[in-house]
Order: structure tokens, then C-alpha cells, then sequence
């Protein structure tokens, strides 16, 4: 990986494909850690957050059906401002023949209750998460993570 650097931190672009099945996940969290690897502050909550977002996908969406795929995609300024998103194929043949589309939101968690927690986990870790509607029905889920504070030294 080359890009510009400043101090420790390097400027990011990442894309990689991957099946839409839950064991290609390690390889997504490793793409990540790889990628930020200079960006310390964050590496570890943008791998969490990929690997929520990528088994989403997998759970929820076309791209976890067989033959799916779907995008993990990783950016990072040398500021320290970084996003990372996943796009997936859009929804499963089911939810389009019955005319759904699923958004991803965050729920009420109820105790005891399977599931629902993730969406708050990648809000708790992320400083602003969203999503983006992407070509053939897919859709982007991405989470940003803001630029640490610099201290440059100016001369006048």
C-alpha cells in the first residue's frame, strides 16, 4: 500500500469484492486492519464496524445468497478522517417478489430478544454512520470516523 503520508498516517483507498457468506468476513476484518494500519485511534472500531456491517449484508440482503457478493471499501485521509462502507446487491429474491425494501435502522433493544444490537454498536463506535442507495437496487452502508486533532507547526 503507497499513498501520501503525514507524520504516521497515511492517505487510504481500498476496494475488494468478497462472496456474500459469513467465513469470507475474516477476510474483510483483515483488509481493514491492513489498510489502517497507521491509523491506530480507529483501526480497531472500523474493523468491528465492517465486520457488523459486512454479516448485515450477508443476513439481510441478495448478496448473501448463493453466488452473492458483496464491497468492502476503505478510505482514510492523512488528517485521520477515514470512512469505511460495505455495498451489498440489494434485497433478498423474497423481499423484492413481496415488494419490500429493508433500510437498515436502529431499533429498540428489547431485552432477552435476539439480534437488533448491532446497528447501535456501529453508532456507539463510528462518529456518523448512513446509508447510500447503489446501482441494480444495491446499497451502501458506511460509517465515518472523524480526523484527530493535529498540531502543526506554522513558520511565519
Amino acid at each position: 500500500m503507497t499513498g501520501y503520508e503525514l507524520g504516521r498516517l497515511t492517505a487510504v483507498s481500498e476496494f475488494q469484492e468478497f462472496p456474500g457468506q459469513a467465513q469470507a468476513c475474516p477476510l474483510a476484518r483483515e483488509l481493514v486492519r491492513t489498510a489502517l494500519c497507521n491509523h491506530t485511534r480507529i483501526v480497531d472500531d472500523a474493523e468491528l464496524v465492517v465486520s457488523e456491517l459486512f454479516g448485515n449484508a450477508c443476513r439481510h440482503t441478495r448478496s448473501g445468497e448463493p453466488g452473492g457478493t458483496l464491497a468492502v471499501s476503505i478510505s482514510a485521509l492523512v488528517t485521520g478522517l477515514a470512512v469505511v462502507s460495505v455495498t451489498d446487491q440489494g434485497p433478498t429474491r423474497a423481499d423484492r417478489a413481496a415488494g419490500r425494501r429493508r433500510w437498515p435502522e436502529l431499533k429498540p433493544m428489547t431485552p432477552g430478544a435476539p439480534g437488533w444490537r448491532g446497528l447501535h454498536l456501529v453508532a456507539e463506535v463510528a462518529d456518523g454512520w448512513g446509508h447510500t442507495p447503489a446501482e441494480d437496487m444495491g446499497l451502501t452502508v458506511w460509517a465515518v470516523f472523524e480526523a484527530t486533532t493535529l498540531v502543526l507547526d506554522h513558520l511565519d
